[in-house]
């Protein structure tokens, strides 16, 4: 069974608060270096697998602010397959 970890983004103002959250939600160690190229480290030999990452409330102007890391979580979805699902969850309220 999948570890679910969701990320609700009326929770999170920026980058670095979802960094934190990331570090919180896997128990990260200190040193965890807070940005994309570490992330992918987490991503490909850091957290156990099977894992679902799960964004919520997540306005169009967090995607655009969010778009690498989007990505990122999708290309994980891609080269890990069931192992790893990825699912983005639009706030349609902020239109």
């Amino acid at each position: 069974m999948s570890n679910v970890v969701i990320f609700n983004f009326q929770q999170i103002s920026g980058i670095e608060d979802f960094y934190q959250q990331f570090e919180l939600q896997f128990s990260l160690p200190e040193w965890f270096g807070k940005n994309l190229d570490a992330l992918w480290d987490m991503l490909s030999a850091g957290i156990e697998f099977p894992v679902a990452i799960v964004f919520t409330h997540i306005t169009a102007e967090q995607q655009a602010e969010f778009a690498d890391l989007i990505a990122m979580m999708h290309e994980a979805h891609e080269i890990y397959g069931d192992d790893f699902t990825f699912v983005c969850e639009s706030d349609d309220t902020s239109s």
